[in-house]
């Protein structure tokens, strides 16, 4: 999606002429210093906006626990991006289980005010049972999205059926397919029309009850990032202009 020649310095600001949003995944292996979010910032027009992976040392090695101070410090960077921040995804292990529900109520709880947040669990059994309900109270209470997510790890029904109830007045939206399922990605070379019909009623019904969504795509999902979410853009009937580049990944938001 880029124009011939561009840097990789550029990428973020040609990036940022077509998409209204990023989810910047380097955030998952560390927090950034707050020059390089400023930078980031910098790069992109005021109504753009940064979803940022709360980093794996929370979420996969600490579990959630003991780990309020690094919190602390990747939000007080976060809030760099000011309005361009979009939310925060706390994006758990697929070894995540519904046993650690006692983690995720004192997390919840815990989390400071300011940034919209989004929570994503992997293992389906927590969409079943009392463990379910304890889930989405948590949630709810503190207002904090249940990211939904069009993968491997829960059923599509499962994951429409939460869109439609959501947990806080912003919804988080991942379309991310199944890894190596895809050689190359520049093209759109999985047939997802019955998925994305699917995902802009789901869409289209929780409307009025969210004050903004944000979702995006990964390259395994269709082939092609940037196709999906022009796709998407085309289903839920948004205005969209398309610069003349060549294609690579993308976002929607």
């Amino acid at each position: 999606m880029y124009d011939a020649g561009t840097r990789p310095e550029d990428y973020l600001r040609e990036y940022a002429e077509e998409f209204g949003s990023v989810e910047i995944d380097s955030t998952f292996y560390g927090t950034p210093p707050p020059e390089r979010v400023r930078k980031w910032a910098a790069q992109v027009p005021d109504d753009f906006t940064f979803a940022l992976k709360l980093p794996r040392e929370i979420t996969h090695e600490r579990r959630l626990l003991e780990s309020r101070a690094l919190v602390d410090e990747f939000v007080a960077s976060a809030l760099e991006f000011g309005d361009k921040l979009e939310a925060i995804l706390i994006q758990m292990p697929p070894d995540f289980v519904p046993a650690e529900i006692d983690a995720v109520e004192s997390f919840v709880h815990e989390l400071p005010a300011g940034p919209r947040w989004a929570f994503e669990v992997r293992d389906r059994d927590w969409f079943h049972g009392d463990v379910h309900g304890r889930l989405r109270d948590a949630l709810g209470t503190h207002g904090v999205a249940l990211a939904v997510t069009d993968g491997p790890f829960v059923s599509l029904e499962a994951m429409l059926h939460e869109l439609y109830r959501p947990t806080a007045s912003h919804a988080y939206v991942r379309w991310l397919g199944i890894n190596n399922t895809v050689a190359r990605f520049d093209a759109l070379v999985i047939d997802r029309d019955a998925e994305i019909a699917q995902w802009t009623e789901a869409i289209r019904a929780a409307a009025p009850q969210l004050a903004r969504l944000a979702g995006y795509a990964n390259n395994q999902y269709a082939g092609h990032a940037p196709g999906t979410i022009r796709q998407l853009y085309a289903a839920l009937g948004v205005a969209h202009e398309r610069p003349a580049r060549i294609e690579q990944p993308s976002l929607f938001g």
